[in-house]
């Protein structure tokens, strides 16, 4: 195929993809398509190999996919991608995502083989059942890691600061149930762990709160580390159990239709009006980042724990003619404040990253602290408000 057809073809999507928003003139358009022909050309006729059109067009638009995010990227089609059947019902509990040209684990589900083994978010995933996954796009690999409960992956994973990556086999299990659970921590402290935000999670922690007699209720410790699953826009509805009607949880970004806009709390049925304090973690991401930022900006919450994975943006994919898939970042998420999250995540108020262990929960323990302190000075200062939960880790 000629050098002209890929600049028509290029010119063509162009003009598509600009629908609705402001787009160069016919001029710049044309000069930028020329001088990406006038290289593709030379690259054509004077490698030392001779290369197909194709590929060079495939590799020129997998280099300006790279150049945008760490989430957008260019899919290669897998004739594996639907090998998981519905008889599947095993699991190991990963969640990945893509960074730096791979697969990169945000979180691992709470008591699945995953977590058991070791394997933390950060760490990288580079084999999966002795082939490369460098390719493959995130849920493509989720299937590959169902399977009948029992059977065995076996994964090698890079971490930082290993020499070499190192082998797991993980015996796939059923996957552990997936709803808010509490406790009473002590001295009329709620404990809330919440592994997902949903609307199912949202009704779950309503529930909870309403059935916490407020003469009882001194604080609450709300944990979302490793909580990772779950949809952003249920963020207002979780948000809006400790704000006012009205608030902006998040202001959405992007160019396509309905976007920029703002999402808001809205009136609640139960309101928890006592000290909040937020444990976060590395694993923590996406919609649980959202509503910790949230919290954070409008001082409602104290944030505990670890800086979060940085990872609040929506991506599309589009199948490309030649079976590869295109996923684009078409929309990012930033605090009410206008904190980015993607790229840096939550920093918490205050830091406190230490393993769990069977015995010990440092980071909860100092989360419950702080909540104490914060209702002492609650009802030191006769009434309610933010500035005591503040106050706590002053």
């Amino acid at each position: 195929m000629s050098a002209r057809y890929w600049a028509l073809l290029l010119a063509a999507l162009v003009t598509l993809g600009a629908g609705g928003t402001a787009r160069p003139t016919p001029a710049d358009t044309y000069q930028a398509l020329q001088l990406y022909t006038e290289a593709m050309t030379i690259i054509h006729d004077h490698y030392v190999d001779e290369l197909p059109w194709d590929k060079i067009v495939q590799d020129g638009i997998r280099g300006a996919v790279q150049g945008l995010d760490a989430d957008s990227t260019v899919l290669e089609a897998s004739p594996r991608d639907g090998h998981a059947t519905a008889a599947t019902s095993g699991d190991v509990g990963l969640v990945l995502t893509r960074r730096d040209g791979g697969l990169t684990v945000i979180a691992t589900q709470d008591g699945m083989p995953a977590q058991t083994a070791g394997i933390r978010s950060g760490d990288s995933v580079v084999t999966l059942d002795g082939e490369s996954v460098a390719a493959l796009a995130p849920d493509a690999a989720a299937k590959r890691l169902q399977g009948r409960p029992g059977s065995e992956a076996k994964l090698t994973v890079t971490r930082s600061g290993w020499a070499e990556p190192k082998p797991f086999t993980l015996t796939r299990a059923k996957p552990a149930p997936n709803t808010a659970s509490s406790r009473s921590l002590g001295a009329g402290v709620l404990y809330v762990r919440m592994p997902r935000l949903d609307e199912a999670g949202a009704a779950d922690l309503a529930r909870l709160l309403a059935d916490k007699p407020a003469e009882q209720a001194t604080g609450l410790v709300l944990d979302l580390r490793n909580t990772v699953s779950g949809r952003i826009d249920t963020v207002p509805a979780i948000a809006s159990l400790f704000l006012d009607p009205g608030r902006v949880v998040a202001h959405v970004e992007g160019r396509t239709p309905g976007l920029p806009r703002d999402l808001t709390t809205v009136a609640a049925a139960t309101r928890w009006r006592r000290p909040v304090a937020v444990l976060v973690s590395r694993g923590t991401s996406s919609a649980a980042e959202v509503l910790a930022g949230a919290l954070q900006d409008a001082h409602r919450a104290v944030i505990v724990g670890g800086t979060t994975f940085g990872d609040a943006s929506t991506q599309s994919s589009v199948r490309l003619a030649d079976g590869e898939t295109l996923s684009l970042t078409t929309a990012r998420y930033v605090t009410p404040d206008h904190h980015p999250i993607t790229g840096h995540g939550v920093v918490p108020d205050v830091v406190a990253q230490a393993p769990v262990t069977a015995t010990a929960d440092s980071e909860l323990e100092l989360a419950f602290e702080v909540v104490k302190a914060a209702g002492i000075i609650e009802r030191g200062a006769g009434g309610g408000g933010t500035t005591p939960v503040e106050a706590a880790v002053k």
